[in-house]
């Protein structure tokens, strides 16, 4: 069975390359190439697709948004975001709209095929937001780290807000990663915040 498509994409050039891979696949169908959210929108509506592969990272319009719509529409959705870099807000919010992975550009056409088909042979560039077990309790100092990786500070600011050097922020954010099985501080928040990590006064600051 092909897993209908609809790619959703700004850039003409980009969203034809991707429809050209994808339909080189044996299990997915494009059914529709659309630029705009409305566009979006509209081709769900009349396609039922089984996933939509859309642009998470536009300033030009609120993406979570137009996830969780889509979603509302048809809670089977599979729904992946395609970016070049995304933000702890934007990462939390998206995956609280029912986007369980993010794809960047890096990643090449064999993640992004991998990601629609929800399999996890991709390469690292693609983040599954996921439910996952840690294997270890973070610290109270890294849940300082990640609570102000999530106000949007720097490396050279937590180093500063903490009293360490830059270099032992980023060591701990690397045992933090490993804890969470994140690959990134947009992902180690989203997961740190479902978890209950933060508390509710950090979780109601981001939302």
């Amino acid at each position: 069975m092909r897993t209908k498509t609809v790619v959703q994409h700004g850039d003409q050039l980009i969203r034809s390359g991707l429809v050209h891979v994808l339909n080189q696949e044996p299990d997915i169908e494009v059914v529709a190439q659309v630029a705009t959210p409305a566009e979006l929108v509209g081709a769900c509506g009349e396609q039922r697709p089984d996933a939509v592969l859309l642009q998470i990272d536009v300033a030009a319009y609120d993406a979570p948004r137009l996830a969780a719509a889509l979603r509302k529409r048809q809670r089977t959705l599979r729904l992946v975001g395609l970016h070049a870099s995304v933000t702890p807000e934007v990462a939390r919010r998206a995956y609280q709209a029912g986007v369980r992975t993010m794809v960047s550009y890096d990643v090449g056409t064999r993640g992004v095929v991998g990601a629609l088909r929800g399999t996890r042979r991709a390469a690292p560039p693609v983040t599954t937001l996921r439910a996952t077990t840690p294997t270890s309790t973070l610290t109270r100092r890294e849940l300082d780290i990640v609570r102000l990786i999530a106000e949007g500070r720097l490396t050279r600011e937590i180093g500063a807000e903490l009293g360490i050097t830059a270099k032992t922020v980023e060591n701990h954010k690397q045992r933090i990663f490993r804890k969470l099985d994140v690959q990134n501080q947009a992902h180690a928040v989203s997961i740190a915040i479902r978890r209950g990590l933060l508390g509710p006064s950090v979780a109601m600051q981001r939302g």
